[in-house]
């Protein structure tokens, strides 16, 4: 049997095999628009981007047009990773965040994707205007919020209806969502910044025009790990931020193997204990030209504030300064340009401080790097382990130069993730 190392071997072999991608999401229909995607001809960004937009529909507890994220990017081409900064901080009446989301995710797709924008933006229409019924995972968080649901009348409209929370498979129209989307589709992202989205959106969070129409999320360099002829990608952000904690601490404990210095790191982030945090969401891609994309995303608080702009279907986020609340990551062969690992970890929300960094570290990190089966882990992780991650991992046979992949999507999130494959380009 041929030796299965991480990233060793050219990629240009002559085969007829077809192309594998791979799609995991905290949300099964988000997952299954981002399968649709890439088998659409769509790339890493496309797919991320796309199934974003539809967490924004079908998990508004965690994702939202008002809220914000943060992504690791690998360039396959340029042999480059990059963070893209988009987190939802703290900038209006009651500490409603500055609407970070959309800008996020279109300065992502227009980044890292090739399709146009409306072909990413219009499925999440679709589930907005009623092609989507309550996931296993909305459904606990409608149930764990109801009372903060109820004392707004828009967010009791929408989650509420009949005075109880939707329950799992019933359908959940948003029909204002869908609206507010459909100008996102025509008018790009300037329909919230500059335009009549806007104009409303900004005077309900208390937020300065100006201050919204200018603000824009930030490429920056990652937090990167080598690990010989391959490194481990996390955010790096411009506060003390969880990437460069966890590069000083993955540093401190080189004499451990990996899955040690994993727990380790896991302790010294403060992974462990009680308290709250704010819920993330995840997602990772990894395409058919080897591009990858991690990214998690929050609303600050399960709902965000609670409160929804009346006639937008938008929940106003809560404004965060850190991003416990996701850990996004690649494993990137920069010689050869090859993704060769993307997880997200997210936090639940009471799981305590550093849960989304944890759950990366514990639960995925030991498949990157000891090449330990994905599912094997995820059945061993306890209920009670801090956060949740999805991810995939894939090895690479230094003989053949066949690519070998295995999606572990977190059974505690309710995520699900797609093998894609697509016609061979012949050579």
């Amino acid at each position: 049997m041929a030796a299965l190392l991480p990233g060793c071997v050219n990629t240009k072999y002559k085969t007829n095999a077809p192309v594998q991608s791979y799609v995991v999401a905290d949300e099964p229909r988000a997952a299954s628009i981002g399968r649709d995607i890439i088998a659409q001809g769509g790339r890493a960004g496309d797919a991320a981007a796309a199934m974003a937009l539809a967490m924004a529909a079908t998990l508004p507890s965690r994702v939202g047009l008002a809220g914000g994220g943060v992504c690791v990017v690998f360039n396959a081409a340029k042999k480059e990773s990059r963070t893209l900064d988009f987190l939802p901080r703290p900038a209006g009446s009651n500490g409603a965040a500055v609407p970070a989301f959309l800008r996020g995710v279109y300065a992502l797709q227009a980044g890292a994707g090739v399709m146009r924008w409306e072909q990413a933006a219009v499925p999440a229409e679709q589930l907005a205007g009623g092609g989507a019924t309550v996931s296993r995972a909305l459904a606990q968080d409608l149930s764990a919020n109801a009372a903060r649901l109820s004392a707004d009348p828009e967010a009791r409209r929408v989650f509420l209806p009949t005075g109880v929370p939707l329950a799992e498979g019933a359908p959940i129209v948003q029909p204002d969502l869908a609206a507010s989307l459909s100008q996102v589709r025509r008018s790009s992202v300037a329909a919230l910044y500059s335009g009549p989205l806007g104009a409303t959106v900004g005077p309900a969070l208390g937020i300065d025009q100006a201050a919204l129409r200018g603000y824009q999320p930030r490429w920056g360099e990652t937090a990167s790990v080598p690990l010989g002829i391959v490194s481990m990608q996390f955010a790096q952000l411009p506060e003390r931020e969880s990437g460069s904690a966890l590069v000083a601490a993955w540093n401190a404990t080189a004499d451990l193997p990996p899955a040690q210095r994993a727990g380790r790191v896991a302790q010294a982030l403060g992974a462990t204990g009680s308290g709250t945090n704010a819920p993330g969401a995840g997602l990772a891609v990894i395409d058919p030209e080897d591009n990858g994309v991690a990214c998690t995303f929050t609303m600050g608080a399960p709902f965000g504030t609670g409160r929804m702009v009346p006639g937008t279907g938008m929940l106003a986020a809560q404004g965060v300064t850190r991003a416990d609340f996701g850990a996004p990551g690649l494993l990137a062969n920069a010689i050869v340009g090859r993704t060769q690992f993307a997880g997200t970890g997210t936090a639940s929300g009471n799981d305590g401080p550093a849960a989304g960094p944890a759950a990366l570290l514990t639960a995925a990190l030991p498949a990157a790097l000891e090449k330990q089966p994905g599912d094997a882990i995820q059945t061993a992780r306890p209920a009670s382990s801090p956060g949740r991650a999805s991810f995939v991992a894939c090895q690479t046979s230094i003989e053949s130069g066949w690519k070998e992949c295995q999606i572990a999507a977190d059974r505690n999130a309710h995520a699900l993730g797609f093998l894609v494959e697509t016609p061979r380009e012949s050579d």
